[in-house]
């Protein structure tokens, strides 16, 4: 009963991250406690704890018991601020410690995701908590003084069990360092501070912690035309492997990071060897990217952004160009941090992702290409896909038969030999037949395409299709031979520059992704614009994209509604973009399913040759 309540739990998580568009955070909070009415945030910074409260108007009385309870907001702040301290208890060890200063506001409640908020629990069928519906709160700001102490716990307000008598979510960090994500202060809570590495920060519950603890990753990309390394690890872990000092509160400034990237580029430049098909091969480029770990996961620092060493992480990624899938990849890791022997690993293939891990036993990161039904996404020009009449093979025979039953009543009309006028024709049908039964023909007639042809929807999908695939390039001179397929010469340098926020999308790591789809296409507005030799028509259309981007174990995915104005060339049966206009580019928080589909082929793919096709075998 406990496994298969455990497989439900885990098809239910897996169908929420599924179909949620937005979802762009990694580490999600399963506990649901960033939803409670009352929210606290402890931040270890230097000697003090910095308590910051959202307390609801409905609990205020838990939190100072001598209020009165009204639900006043303005005149509960006024009495909260009467008085010096609150009912949360900070011990230290050396006993109970009063607050330095403690100020209450009345404030908005601070936004906070929650993907789970409202949902339906298949554990117990009974709805999730929802995100609290009051918005304003009182805030609490107050600061406690640590006196040197290893080890700091934290008492709510209790009931007579000895648990809350508040609902309260709480996360905690040390300097920039994120301790832990959101969990219930249902009961005491104790943290053990390291004063000199804040990675080693921890609450005493093993229930309770961040969800990203390991400080080695690995993250292995298998591409169309690009195999990506990405490694993610500690300033201290690079200090320990070329034996040199670390101080985990030295601030990173411009000096401090030019050195860190050179340190980094030099120490792996001949590690964690890379080869595909049993043949070890370098990188094209390699670049260092500074992170910082927040509660959903990796995330670039900003510009001039400061942050101590000690929360500082290096994203080291090493690129490897291809010309389609290999067979086989292989990785011989050799770097081990000496807090944590195992290190988390992910490889991704156009099938998805594979997580693993690397030990000293296994330090090997392997792929083997299981994809059975896998197409290499290639740019074909679109043509112009005129109306045809098809004679099929039985038709086809028909007319074959009566022709040379013509020819031999013409040819023998005076022959002596009845027999031979008579065996003659009929051998000659027989064969005639039986080859035209093998095969059909197809008469093509023009149609030129107009606003009413269903045809002209067709042509402006296949040529937003098409683009997806030619944007996977990632050689330059490549890239642009395969847009000169889709894009005409004279304005191909102005085209692409508007395409290329479109189908080199920007991830939430500040990386370029890819479109993994187009869909929903309508067509607004059309006339055409000039006739002849070429003609030219433009449109306003409307589609949405569905864009994706795995970089430093994140998976981004949006979903964006697209409206722009299209330039359309047609010459000598090839169909290209002239112009591209983009009007509005938003994200969709679901595809809109008010939009008609009729300009959208019933049997069109709504994915690249990258995905589509790719199907793992078992």
């Amino acid at each position: 009963m406990a496994k298969r309540r455990h497989n439900l739990l885990t098809f239910f998580l897996k169908f929420l991250l599924a179909f949620t568009p937005l979802a762009s955070a990694d580490y999600l909070s399963l506990t649901g406690a960033e939803t409670a009415p009352n929210i606290a945030e402890f931040a270890f910074e230097g000697e003090h704890l910095l308590l910051t409260l959202e307390i609801s108007v409905d609990d205020a009385q838990h939190f100072w018991p001598a209020l009165k309870g009204h639900g006043n907001l303005d005149r509960l702040v006024a009495e909260a601020n009467e008085y010096s301290n609150i009912n949360i208890q900070i011990r230290s060890d050396t006993g109970v410690q009063d607050p330095i200063d403690l100020r209450v506001d009345a404030a908005t409640r601070s936004p906070r995701y929650s993907p789970f908020a409202g949902v339906i629990d298949p554990r117990t069928g009974r709805r999730l908590p929802s995100i609290p519906e009051d918005k304003q709160v009182l805030k609490v700001h107050s600061r406690y003084d640590l006196q040197g102490s290893e080890t700091i716990t934290v008492v709510p307000p209790l009931d007579h069990a000895g648990f809350s008598a508040a609902t309260i979510g709480f996360i905690s960090s040390h300097g920039a360092m994120p301790v832990s994500n959101y969990a219930y202060l249902s009961r005491s809570v104790t943290w053990r501070i390291n004063r000199q590495d804040p990675w080693q920060t921890q609450i005493i519950n093993p229930k309770i912690r961040r969800q990203l603890r390991f400080p080695l990753h690995s993250y292995l990309y298998i591409e169309p035309r690009e195999i990506r390394h990405e490694i993610i690890f500690r300033p201290r872990d690079l200090a320990t492997w070329s034996d040199k000092s670390f101080d985990a509160w030295l601030p990173l400034n411009e000096l401090l990071a030019i050195q860190l990237r050179n340190d980094t580029l030099a120490f792996l430049q001949s590690r964690n060897l890379l080869a595909v098909d049993k043949k070890v091969v370098e990188p094209q480029a390699t670049e260092v990217t500074f992170l910082r770990l927040t509660s959903t996961g990796f995330l670039p620092l900003e510009v001039n952004e400061s942050i101590q060493l000690g929360a500082l992480l290096i994203g080291y990624r090493a690129r490897f160009p291809v010309d389609g899938l290999p067979q086989n990849v292989e990785v011989g890791w050799d770097l081990f941090s000496p807090f944590e022997e195992r290190v988390p690993s992910l490889i991704q293939d156009p099938a998805g992702p594979f997580p693993t891990q690397l030990t000293p036993s296994l330090p090997t990161l392997a792929w083997q290409n299981f994809l059975t039904s896998y197409d290499e996404p290639t740019v074909s020009p679109v043509t112009h896909d005129t109306q045809g009449l098809t004679i099929s093979g039985k038709g086809l025979g028909a007319i074959v038969a009566f022709a040379v039953l013509g020819v031999c009543v013409f040819r023998f009309r005076n022959a002596q030999n009845y027999l031979m006028s008579l065996i003659t024709p009929a051998l000659g049908i027989i064969l005639s037949v039986s080859l035209a039964m093998q095969s059909s023909l197809a008469i093509r007639l023009p149609a030129p395409a107009s606003q009413e042809n269903e045809q002209f929807g067709e042509i402006i999908y296949r040529l937003l299709n098409e683009l997806p695939d030619a944007y996977l390039e990632r050689d330059a001179t490549k890239l642009e031979e395969s847009l000169s397929q889709l894009l005409t010469e004279q304005t191909l340098k102005t085209t692409r520059d508007a395409l290329d926020p479109i189908f080199r999308p920007l991830t939430i790591t500040g990386d370029r992704g890819y479109v993994s789809g187009i869909s929903n296409l309508r067509i607004e507005k059309f006339e055409q614009t000039s006739s002849g030799e070429r003609q030219t028509y433009r449109t306003l259309c409307t589609w949405q994209t569905r864009n994706e981007g795995p970089f430093w174990g994140h998976s981004d995915r949006k979903l964006l509604d697209i409206r722009a104005m299209l330039d359309l060339e047609e010459h000598e049966g090839t169909w290209k973009i002239a112009g591209f206009t983009p009007i509005t580019m938003r994200e969709s928080v679901e595809p809109q399913k008010t939009w008609r589909q009729d300009t959208q082929p019933a049997n069109g793919s709504t994915q690249t040759g990258s995905t589509a096709n790719a199907t793992p075998r078992q």
